[in-house]
């Protein structure tokens, strides 16, 4: 699996907050918006987030609600006027309209599929001085990009660069000086973490950085390149705790470990280092949205007819929180992300390689539900799965690509909501217009990498708009009503 580069810095630039500040200083009154409402969510769809919630780190500071103020006006709300059309939900091919690409800011309802969107960010415009990215967009379908309460975005270029976009205006704020797998806090909308060799850092909007946990102090005498998920885990849904692996300077996995950001402590590790050589490079590795599971995506697939086990590790490899039990619950692993289902369990959806499915795993008892055929005898389909929505369980967002500006099956070059039952509901929501050829490294960038947020009311995706072949991308906003879900045939 390609993965970006890593990042190369450039200066923050604080001109916004350095005169805000001023203005506070002075007793001024600084210029702010008026935040458009946020609707109250159906009870019957929404579940409450975990109860056990972490107390921010004494040295965060909680920036005034004055800090990052968008400068201008906020977009409508809803962004498109009138009632939401009729969802659809058959599965007929509708062929992508030719369309020139939309303007920054301007929202239009998709000319197909009926839904709300609105191009997001222009990097023509938005970057930062010296900044000669390419392309700007959500960083991917497994990590949430809107912060807390909804009010922020956080965006990255094509050279892993990052800013702050106001989620009412649109428009981008500033850029941040963060590092590798950023990811923001459960419980202060301000504060951002992120990995930074074998540190977990925090970075509040104030500007402040600091060393949350060194976990090279965990592992004396190896030399670690980096404590972290590599690129697509996140924490459990409350922020506290964290599934990650200890790389070293050969980008092998010395350890597995559990942290425990409440109580900063590491509650868990499992030793790697006398694993043969194959074992010890995995894809990525996460800890389940109630923190009740940590998964390693291992790089060395099992033989057909065989499923990973604690001593011989392939495959896609599950572990309790205290990194026991480990159990090997698909031979090979495709694109998937972890998700609740209706009845609150913890599933991971997944692209199931050896049978072309979209097929869902419950975590606990290790049963597979296939949910919807992927049909590749038109073209090979790359899709994307987004399971973050956690306050609207039991559905996922998918996106996919391919090389064909043509559309041969219902899901391709689209993104599209599947409800995680079989023969549940498929919402079909727009067409991305983005052209990804193998053969164009740069096309990477123009993978949609769909993702939803918390209550599965905003969706990202990127796009190159048809312009294969260079890192030019953009990130588009698709809008839902609250009772989207409530309202389906």
């Amino acid at each position: 699996m390609f993965h970006p580069p890593y990042p190369t810095f450039r200066p923050l630039y604080f001109g916004l907050i350095i005169l805000l500040l001023i203005l506070s200083a002075c007793n001024l009154p600084a210029l702010t918006e008026t935040a458009a409402p946020v609707e109250s969510a159906p009870p019957s769809t929404l579940h409450a987030p975990p109860s056990t919630l972490l107390t921010p780190p004494s040295t965060l500071l909680t920036p005034p609600s004055t800090l990052l103020t968008p400068p201008s006006s906020p977009l409508p709300s809803p962004l498109c006027p009138g009632a939401q059309p009729a969802l659809v939900t058959d599965l007929e091919v509708r062929q992508p309209p030719q369309m020139a690409e939309p303007a920054a800011r301007l929202p239009f309802r998709d000319p197909v599929f009926g839904a709300c969107l609105v191009r997001v960010t222009d990097h023509k415009i938005d970057l930062a001085p010296g900044d000669t990215s390419a392309g700007l967009k959500n960083e991917y379908s497994r990590v949430q990009s809107f912060n807390l309460d909804g009010t922020l975005i956080l965006v990255r270029t094509t050279e892993a660069d990052w800013y702050i976009y106001s989620a009412s205006t649109l428009q981008p704020l500033d850029q941040v000086p963060i590092e590798m797998d950023p990811r923001w806090s459960a419980t202060d909308p301000n504060v951002i973490y992120y990995s930074s060799g074998t540190r977990l850092m925090s970075y509040d909007l104030l500007g402040e950085q600091t060393v949350v946990h060194d976990f090279a102090d965990d592992f004396p005498g190896q030399n670690l390149a980096a404590v972290w998920t590599r690129y697509e885990g996140s924490p459990s849904w409350d922020g506290r705790y964290w599934g990650l692996m200890a790389q070293d300077e050969n980008w092998l996995v010395n350890a597995y470990l559990v942290y425990d950001l409440q109580t900063d402590t590491v509650l868990a590790t499992r030793d790697t280092r006398l694993w043969p050589e194959a074992a010890r490079s995995a894809d990525t590795v996460t800890i389940s949205p109630r923190g009740n599971y940590f998964l390693a995506y291992m790089d060395e697939y099992c033989e057909h007819g065989q499923l990973g086990t604690d001593a011989h590790p392939c495959g896609l490899m599950v572990y309790d929180r205290s990194l026991q039990n480990g159990r090997g619950l698909l031979r090979i692993i495709g694109h998937s992300d972890i998700a609740l289902d209706a009845q609150d369990r913890e599933v991971l959806i997944y692209q199931d390689i050896d049978t072309d499915n979209i097929s869902m795993l419950d975590l606990g008892s290790g049963a597979i539900t296939p949910l919807w055929p992927i049909d590749f005898s038109y073209t090979s389909i790359g899709l994307h799965i987004s399971g973050r929505s956690f306050t609207r369980p039991g559905w996922v967002l998918v996106s996919t690509h391919d090389g064909d500006v043509a559309s041969h099956t219902w899901m391709d070059d689209s993104v599209f909501a599947i409800e995680l039952k079989p023969g549940g509901h498929v919402v079909r929501l727009a067409h991305t217009h983005s052209l990804v050829d193998e053969s164009q490294e740069h096309d990477y960038w123009a993978e949609p990498h769909a993702s939803v947020n918390l209550d599965f009311t905003r969706i990202l995706f990127t796009t190159n708009w048809d312009r294969s072949g260079t890192a030019e991308v953009e990130m588009y906003m698709i809008e839902l009503p609250q009772d989207w879900s409530e309202e389906l045939p």
